[in-house]
């Protein structure tokens, strides 16, 4: 399995905690949160990861380059601001077969070689897995029998769905739906697009994960990593 961690954003949440460093090397218990992320991926049979890079990236360079947790580490490095599915499409050169994509601020351990073959027999252009353990914040999906029907950035607490993790099982024929060298978002412009068409489908989980962009996210990764 071939896996793409999107580590471009600006962690603007954790400014305090971070000292103008990436936010995914935010230090849980002694560990940049990025080497905890790597080691459950080589523990779920990853072979090859893709980090893909942009603000203050050459800190993650470093912290790399002697010990890559035994996983063949790519960098697909970004010089601007493309948003999420932005630096996807930049990274389309070596992703060749369907591949899983995790925000760089989220942990979650479920069964990837699972959710990677439930997309596969399904149509989808993209699985999303939904969680069923509502966050401090995150978007919301609604699914029917699988299919996604909407998703919803900023949901009020009072609707019911599925709540996005930020992981997804995405095929490479979804390269063709996002534009070339322009900034372009997963949540914003890509799902919106295919679920219009009927091509995004819910991988469901009652796992709960860690989100670190928030401190509040960042306080439950100190509890539960080691």
């Amino acid at each position: 399995m071939k896996a793409l961690i999107l580590a471009a954003g600006f962690g603007v949440r954790l400014r305090e905690i971070i000292h103008g460093r990436p936010k995914h090397l935010a230090p849980i218990n002694g560990q940049p949160f990025l080497r905890h992320l790597l080691k459950l991926l080589k523990k779920r049979d990853f072979k090859q990861v893709i980090l893909s890079v942009g603000y203050l990236s050459q800190y993650i360079l470093d912290e790399f380059e002697h010990d890559q947790e035994d996983l063949k580490l790519t960098f697909s490095e970004t010089h601007r601001p493309l948003g999420t599915a932005g630096s996807l499409k930049q990274a389309q050169s070596l992703l060749s077969a369907d591949f899983i994509v995790i925000n760089g601020d989220t942990y979650l351990d479920i069964n990837y070689q699972k959710l990677l073959t439930q997309h596969q027999k399904s149509s989808a252009l993209i699985t999303i897995v939904g969680g069923s353990q509502r966050q401090q914040t995150g978007g919301l999906i609604i699914a029917q029998d699988n299919l996604v029907t909407d998703f919803i950035a900023h949901p009020d607490k009072s609707t019911q769905g599925f709540i996005h993790s930020g992981v997804y099982a995405i095929s490479p024929k979804v390269f063709k739906s996002i534009p070339s060298r322009t900034k372009y978002s997963l949540e914003k412009d890509l799902l919106p697009a295919l679920i219009a068409k009927k091509q995004v489908y819910l991988f469901k989980t009652n796992k709960n994960f860690i989100d670190i962009g928030s401190p509040q996210g960042y306080q439950k990764a100190l509890k539960l990593l080691t």
